[in-house]
């Protein structure tokens, strides 16, 4: 009789780990609630690029652009690789105050046809600080009614790839996945349209 309890409490021990198991799995990480996705460090591959300074000639020019694989704040899938198309990747950080001015300006030109059929638009969240202003950016970009997918910069590490320091950033990246333009600040829907033309 002993011997058959202490065998059914083992197995019971065995089924209840294994059920705890289960239920993290689908919970994702302690703190976490279930059906929401882990934010996961981006996946750089590729040589970064030189650091950007504005005042001095790109060196970065036709050089290719690092591809990375991250996620967006939901933990959905974002990848920033060369896949024929063209691209343009917009450096944000939530605190930055021309940041703030250049997301609702670029979004209304979305909004309004301004943006390419054949380019795709990528958000990049970076610099995140949770004393800064607009803290947590993902609430900041929703209240912004930002469309383009947005990748997670844990660790700034698609920046330093970049080469960049300052927000906000663009980089175009042309078709066969090199550097055609690094220009920093906000430029506004007027100048996107002519550099979106100009984007080969």
């Amino acid at each position: 009789m002993r011997r058959w309890v202490a065998r059914t409490a083992g197995l019971a021990g065995v089924a209840l780990a294994a059920g705890l198991m289960a239920l993290v799995a689908a919970c994702g990480e302690p703190g976490e609630e279930a059906g929401i996705g882990v934010v996961r460090d981006p996946e750089i591959s590729g040589d970064p690029l030189p650091d950007y300074t504005p005042t001095a000639p790109d060196s970065a020019l036709g050089l290719p652009a690092p591809e990375v694989r991250g996620t967006d704040f939901d933990g959905r899938g974002v990848a920033i690789v060369n896949d024929g198309r063209m691209k343009v990747v917009l450096f944000l950080a939530h605190w930055c105050s021309h940041c703030q001015s250049e997301v609702p300006e670029v979004q209304a030109w979305i909004d309004g046809g301004g943006k390419p059929d054949n380019v795709d638009l990528y958000g990049v969240a970076t610099a995140i600080e949770e004393e800064g202003s607009n803290y947590p950016p993902d609430a900041w970009l929703e209240r912004e009614r930002w469309t383009s997918p947005v990748l997670v910069d844990t660790n700034d590490t698609v920046l330093r790839a970049f080469g960049l320091t300052a927000f906000p950033t663009w980089v175009f990246i042309n078709a066969d996945g090199a550097v055609a333009l690094r220009i920093g600040g906000a430029i506004g829907a007027e100048q996107l349209t002519a550099l979106f033309r100009g984007l080969r």
